[in-house]
């Protein structure tokens, strides 16, 4: 598999990091931002991450990057924050803490690990999107918050928006070998399929499209909703995925979340699009493969999660957690023609 993970966030991906433990996490709080209180573990597809609740000090994320992440990256990730915040003050991100030297990042070793990127930042409340209940409100909200993050973000850049990252869109075709772990010969078929979709129909029109920095992975477990009105979203979690790329691609990681029910497969999408669209209006291109990205993001959803099940058993049920959703969506959207998807999304997502 060394042919597919050439690039950065592969070469993250393909050694699992040292675990941290708690005491590890609190000493690292106490010695670097005279913090005290309590921390447990979150869930992670490469870094540690820790909730922190402080005795006085308010609730963070203390984050304890692979030791293979460049600290170019990482800095590219608070300059983001620090923009947005500068942008767009209401938007609701994580604000970065600095440490007692006033950094906003810095590297130690951790329990004998080679150096390692250590960051603070906010801790946003509220429930994480996939454990919120759905409704035609909450699909267009969360189109027009993605569409608030972009246009925060489009006068941004940063040398760290070029990194060659897996969880490109774009570079869904790289993933085919990956096929192998999927062991059932018709979904194999199936996200084949969505790749050879892409390659026809996307790949050709992409390098003529808008394209900014943008956030990359507003997934179901990186986006917050208000605990009390699960239609209102409470911030977005995250931005370790961010890149320079076309804004229909990040318009489609958003819209693949919001899961077909009953009707037409792409009525919660659409309802998303139309969100987006009373902010940001989209282009008749970017509109015409809007299926076929949303279907290589489900190509590479199933591809890098079944591979890294094999790689890593300790986190299969971490990276296999959204399973069901992503098979039911492409087995509802494999028979839809691009031509179709695309009438449809005109017919159902504009901005009125």
């Amino acid at each position: 598999m060394s042919d597919v993970m050439n690039d950065t966030f592969g070469e993250v991906m393909a050694e699992d990091a040292p675990d941290v433990s708690t005491a590890d996490a609190l000493a690292i709080l106490r010695q670097h931002y005279g913090l005290g209180g309590s921390a447990q573990s979150l869930p992670g597809e490469r870094d540690h991450n820790f909730h922190v609740r402080t005795e006085s000090d308010g609730e963070f994320v203390l984050k304890i990057s692979h030791p293979a992440e460049e600290a170019g990256f990482t800095d590219f990730q608070n300059k983001a924050l620090e923009h947005i915040a500068l942008v767009d003050p209401t938007l609701p991100v994580p604000a970065l803490h600095k440490s007692l030297r006033g950094e906003a990042q810095f590297a130690v070793p951790v329990d004998g690990s080679a150096p390692r990127i250590i960051r603070l930042v906010t801790y946003l409340p509220g429930q994480l999107l996939s454990r919120a209940p759905a409704s035609e409100a909450q699909d267009r909200n969360l189109g027009i918050f993605q569409a608030r993050l972009t246009r925060a973000l489009r006068g941004f850049f940063h040398p760290g928006a070029g990194s060659d990252l897996l969880w490109d869109i774009r570079k869904v075709a790289k993933t085919r070998p990956m096929m192998v772990h999927i062991a059932d010969p018709r979904r194999r078929a199936m996200v084949e399929r969505a790749i050879d979709a892409f390659e026809q129909h996307a790949a050709p029109v992409i390098p003529g499209l808008r394209a900014q920095i943008v956030h990359n992975d507003m997934n179901s477990y990186n986006v917050v909703m208000d605990a009390s009105q699960p239609e209102l979203v409470s911030g977005v979690l995250d931005f370790g995925d961010m890149i320079h790329s076309p804004l229909i691609c990040d318009l489609a990681i958003g819209a693949v979340y919001r899961w077909p029910a009953e009707g037409h497969p792409l009525a919660a999408a659409a309802r998303f699009v139309a969100g987006y669209q009373s902010v940001q209006p989209l282009e008749a291109e970017e509109i015409g493969i809007l299926l076929d990205l949303i279907r290589a993001r489900l190509a590479l959803i199933v591809n890098i999660a079944t591979w890294q099940a094999e790689r890593f058993p300790a986190k299969r049920d971490y990276v296999l957690r959204l399973g069901a959703e992503v098979w039911a969506s492409l087995e509802r959207l494999d028979g839809l023609s691009s031509a179709e998807a695309r009438q449809y999304f005109l017919d159902h997502s504009n901005s009125e």
